[in-house]
């Protein structure tokens, strides 16, 4: 076994355990939530973690993004991280006032204070997720797997523990909610605190960088935008046609399909910087290694889909509670969907290397259309597995819409 391999097992166990903890939060917290709060309040949660999630890309433009590939091939790597930083902290300085200023100052929204609030707390979390997660990307790429690991647990822990604790004060959605900000808030306060004592940190614009920046990332904008709405945007057509008490079931059994994306998440934090650093050295070379990965990846997610599909029903009548029952035929669609979003992600990386983002932005395009097509027409028809199997001719469209894209890119490549 070669010295990279051993790194990459290594660091792909290391991260399937930290996201394992961290991934135990969710679930953690909801018998606690389906015993403690309605379905409607559970519904409006999972509305407020979706809303935050379209906003980012608008907020962030996802400048973030590029440290995924610019980290590597950037020649003075702290000149870019200070720049990166500082339009951060400006974007998101100026996002907050400017909403604040909207909402309290204005006429331009008429919502109850109650909304208003939700609204605010919506654009500070998007704000504060940026924040962490670039922070954390960085640390993946740094390979400084102890930092990341202390930095994504502990605020798991404390994410729990203002859940437990909130819950005593707040008889609705409001105690997850503001677990999520108090969590979110410390941890910003941390890693600015890091950022600040870094030697390479200062608050810099570079015009030059901002604009390669923003040519790797600006695609990216319209890429995580149609993403989002090929992953979320059930949960509006759900509120609209079902109601959120519907929602909450479904925001619960989606919840429990997402531990697919644990194995997913966690290969893909361990291989992105692994397949970036190596196709940057010898990309002919490299491809071998990556098609012999990709098989024992897709064998291994199978496998995973597979055991979570029998498994389901006895996580509902031990751990969850039957009113939150679901049809076998919900979670099996959303279970085979994860399994060519797993699949797509591994491959997606090869347009990343190649800076083909406006083709990725494409391709989320082409999905988000069939997703919202079809929520819209099956939601209404067939209730929650409408939505469920909205979401799996989605992945397995976008899925085979990639493929035909590497092949002719790979027919073009033969024919030069």
């Amino acid at each position: 076994m070669t010295k990279k391999l051993k790194s990459l097992i290594i660091n792909f166990s290391s991260y399937t355990i930290i996201n394992l903890f961290n991934s135990l939060t969710p679930f953690i917290i909801l018998p606690l939530l389906t015993k403690n709060l309605s379905k409607s309040d559970i519904g409006i949660i999972d509305l407020f973690t979706t809303s935050s999630l379209f906003l980012t890309p608008v907020i962030g433009l996802c400048m973030i993004q590029s440290i995924s590939k610019l980290y590597f091939t950037v020649s003075n790597k702290s000149k870019y991280l200070s720049t990166l930083a500082t339009c951060l902290l400006i974007i998101g300085g100026i996002t907050c006032i400017g909403t604040i200023l909207i909402l309290y100052s204005t006429n331009l929204i008429h919502y109850p204070p109650d909304k208003k609030l939700l609204i605010l707390l919506i654009v500070i979390y998007v704000f504060e997720t940026l924040i962490i997660e670039g922070y954390l990307i960085l640390k993946r790429n740094e390979e400084q797997i102890k930092q990341f690991a202390w930095l994504r647990l502990s605020k798991a822990v404390l994410d729990i523990i203002l859940t437990f604790t909130l819950l005593y004060y707040y008889d609705n959605y409001n105690a997850r909610i503001f677990s999520l900000i108090l969590s979110s808030s410390i941890t910003v306060f941390i890693i600015l605190y890091h950022i600040i004592k870094a030697p390479y940190f200062k608050l810099l614009i570079d015009k030059a960088l901002i604009q390669k920046i923003l040519i790797y990332s600006s695609p990216l904008i319209l890429h995580t935008f149609f993403n989002n709405i090929l992953n979320y945007s059930d949960r509006y057509f759900i509120n609209e046609f079902l109601g959120t008490s519907e929602l909450g079931k479904y925001s619960v059994i989606y919840q429990m399909c997402m531990i697919m994306s644990l194995f997913i998440n966690s290969f893909s934090m361990a291989w992105t910087p692994y397949f970036m650093k190596n196709m940057a050295i010898n990309e002919t070379t490299f491809m071998t290694t990556f098609f012999r990965t990709y098989k024992y990846y897709s064998l291994l997610l199978l496998i995973g889909a597979i055991l979570m599909f029998f498994i389901m029903p006895l996580v509902y009548e031990f751990y969850i509670g039957k009113e939150y029952l679901v049809d076998k035929s919900i979670y099996f669609s959303l279970l085979l969907g994860y399994f060519f979003q797993g699949l797509y992600r591994f491959k997606i990386n090869i347009l990343f290397f190649k800076e083909c983002t406006f083709t990725i932005a494409k391709l989320s395009f082409i999905s988000a259309s069939v997703n919202l097509l079809l929520n819209f027409f099956l939601v209404d028809k067939w209730g929650l597995f409408g939505a469920a199997f909205a979401t799996l001719i989605s992945y397995f469209i976008l899925f085979l819409s990639l493929e035909f894209i590497l092949l002719l890119m790979k027919k073009r490549s033969n024919h030069l």
